[in-house]
């Protein structure tokens, strides 16, 4: 008992003298700065532009080349003029990029690249979708009392908001993850309570990653984790990177090896195809599926 009294008082020295040593990167961001409004398109000009093509060749984003395509396409059309649909678009479409094909290539510098860029327009959104959420945050207001403001219409946004500068945090190190965790954590809360099924449940899915990952730490906690991916799958059963998150973050953590082959295994042998719309997604989590196997002896 006293040693795990220590190791929890070491960990709170640890946090604190990091976050006074003030190393942490920061997500510099004017919120009173308005992106530029889009005139309103005619509707040939939406149909022969570039985020039409963008929107074809999106079809196609599980090859790198054409989303890379794709993404060229529609910050195209952010130049002609921006809209919250089209930063939506782009704040995804740079996510996938780097979580997806960088990370399983194993280009690292490029997949942190593309989180920035996600984050970069992820923000635009927010801006457009959530005007009140911008406006209480260039007043001075804290992230946790702004978010509040923010309502259906911004869920997109908060969610490939929050996404991007998660892993963007991550990139930076452990002082800036510390100081972004509550602001993703209370931007997730909020998408969570205003629908809880957007993008195939996926604040369960966050919620049972990051309640495993603070486990010991930052008062997460193992039960509650699987609580979170034991709803999420309920909810969408079809989303396998939910699988994927749950082995990874969960089992890794439990030191729980069979169920951490088990899930891997029936993301293996799932059916990628089950939801057209998320087919990409699905057979690049398959593929970070046998990744992992692949690395089980590291993990256990």
């Amino acid at each position: 008992m006293q040693s795990g009294t220590r190791l929890l008082a070491s960990a709170a020295v640890l946090v604190s003298g990091v976050l006074a040593s003030g190393c942490a990167a920061r997500h510099n961001v004017q919120w009173d700065a308005k992106p530029a409004a889009a005139a309103a398109p005619t509707v040939a000009a939406v149909a022969a532009g570039p985020e039409a093509e963008g929107d074809e060749l999106w079809k196609s984003r599980g090859e790198p080349a054409k989303l890379a395509q794709a993404l060229a396409l529609w910050e195209e059309a952010a130049r002609q003029g921006l809209t919250s649909k089209l930063a939506v678009k782009l704040a995804r479409g740079h996510y996938l990029m780097g979580d997806g094909h960088h990370f399983l290539a194993g280009d690292i510098a490029a997949r942190d690249a593309e989180y920035q860029k996600g984050l970069d327009w992820a923000t635009q959104a927010l801006k457009l979708t959530a005007p009140k959420f911008a406006e209480a945050m260039a007043a001075g207001k804290t992230h946790a009392e702004a978010i509040s403001l923010a309502d259906r219409e911004a869920v997109e946004s908060m969610y490939w908001f929050a996404t991007n500068l998660g892993k963007w945090a991550a990139t930076k190190g452990f002082a800036t993850k510390l100081r972004y965790k509550d602001d993703i954590k209370n931007t997730m809360l909020r998408v969570k309570e205003l629908d809880d099924r957007f993008f195939y449940a996926a604040a369960w899915r966050y919620f049972g990653s990051f309640e495993a990952a603070t486990h010991g730490l930052a008062g997460g906690s193992l039960e509650k984790s699987e609580e979170n991916f034991k709803r999420a799958v309920e909810l969408a059963p079809n989303y396998l990177g939910t699988k994927v998150l749950w082995a990874d973050y969960l089992c890794v953590k439990k030191r729980d090896q069979e169920t951490f082959k088990r899930l891997l295994e029936e993301v293996k042998s799932a059916n990628a195809d089950i939801d057209p719309e998320i087919s990409p997604e699905n057979r690049i989590e398959q593929r970070k599926a046998e990744k992992l196997l692949a690395e089980i002896e590291d993990k256990f």
